[in-house]
């Protein structure tokens, strides 16, 4: 007699919903690394581009003897829209890098552009120069006037009297928003805040100091 073959069956509801769980689990695994790298690639771009921005603020002043102004014109489709404000600079106002001024790129990796004068300044470059250095033409005597200063996460500071900061730029990073000090300083206490990144903050900040900002515009044969 012809040999009986054993019966078929499909999965169960259980061992469907192990399946689907494993797969779920490798493909967590496989997702996460990449997002990482993704982030690591935008942090070490905005980094390339910090340096950009710091450079393109000392050529300014080598051409025009003073930093630029912050950028306040809120309407994209208006002519001045990411120029510098005519000096005197409103030190009073949030500032954005003038970045048509300076032809660079107007907001960080994370960043998108503006359509209406109403519309959030997502990953826009935030920008405050020091007010002494943004009106009339730098002098070899010219010290800061804004009391700009720069701490870590501990409160610490990474900037001392002799290392006067003149002025200071960031990227809110991918949460897009101000963290830490950044998200509270004023004109009258203008303390930044810059470090690793942690989960309460991924702002990547760049700071001018007086004494290199002097040598690098002597070097050029501004003063």
């Amino acid at each position: 007699m012809p040999a009986m073959s054993a019966p078929t069956r499909g999965f169960t509801l259980v061992e469907m919903a192990i399946v689907l769980t494993v797969l779920g689990l490798i493909a967590a695994a496989l997702v996460t690394p990449l997002a990482a790298r993704i982030e690591a690639s935008q942090r070490h771009e905005t980094d390339a581009l910090l340096n950009d921005v710091a450079d393109a603020l000392i050529g300014f002043a080598l051409l025009h003897g003073r930093l630029p102004c912050p950028s306040l014109e809120a309407n994209p489709g208006s002519p001045t829209y990411g120029l510098e404000q005519s000096p005197p600079c409103a030190a009073a106002s949030p500032g954005y890098l003038p970045w048509r001024t300076l032809a660079l790129p107007a907001h960080d990796p994370w960043g998108s552009p503006r359509a209406s004068a109403s519309a959030p300044w997502v990953g826009h470059w935030r920008y405050l120069p020091d007010k002494h250095f943004t009106t009339g033409t730098i002098q070899l005597s010219t010290l800061p006037g804004s009391s700009i200063q720069i701490r870590d996460h501990a409160n610490e500071p990474l900037t001392t009297v002799d290392s006067r900061v003149i002025a200071v730029v960031y990227s809110t990073g991918p949460n897009r928003r101000d963290d830490g000090r950044n998200a509270t300083w004023t004109p009258t206490a203008p303390t930044f805040e810059a470090g690793e990144p942690m989960p309460a903050f991924d702002d990547q900040l760049r700071w001018i100091g007086h004494p290199l900002f002097i040598a690098r515009l002597a070097q050029g044969g501004r003063l």
